[in-house]
């Protein structure tokens, strides 16, 4: 019972800093997951200043290097994968799911950055319809 009410204080925390520091992320991917891209990256900075394709792995940096040393096949999300769209999409299209919602992380995270208004609502909006697309095929 403590420990319950304990991660509700830290989740009402995370959830507080998280639109002080990102609200552009936390509207794309949630709190939870937007805090742990920032960690994963070192900072909101270095997360603004990575490419989408380092974004889609991070995380999964292990994995990959594995892949690499054995010739086998790269990891096509890291922590992304939490993302609940990505996690119930079907295997052969999580990469581009993954890699759509990458991109959306990345324009959240550099306008968060810089300090430029609230866009949180359109990119979540444009990465909906971007899902919708990869799952119904059309491109």
């Amino acid at each position: 019972l403590e420990l319950l009410s304990l991660r509700k204080k830290l989740t009402e925390y995370l959830e507080r800093k998280m639109e002080e520091v990102a609200p552009n992320l936390k509207a794309v991917v949630g709190s939870l997951l937007g805090a742990r891209l920032i960690s994963l990256a070192g900072g909101l900075e270095k997360l603004a200043r990575m490419p989408t394709s380092t974004i889609q792995i991070l995380g999964a940096e292990k994995a990959l290097f594995r892949a690499l040393r054995s010739k086998g096949k790269p990891p096509k999300h890291g922590v992304l994968y939490r993302f609940p769209p990505l996690r119930s999409a079907p295997k052969k299209l999580r990469g581009k799911i993954a890699r759509a919602v990458a991109g959306k992380v990345s324009i959240a995270a550099r306008v968060d950055l810089m300090g430029g208004s609230y866009l949180g609502d359109r990119l979540s909006l444009e990465l909906e319809r971007r899902l919708s697309e990869i799952r119904g095929g059309k491109k």
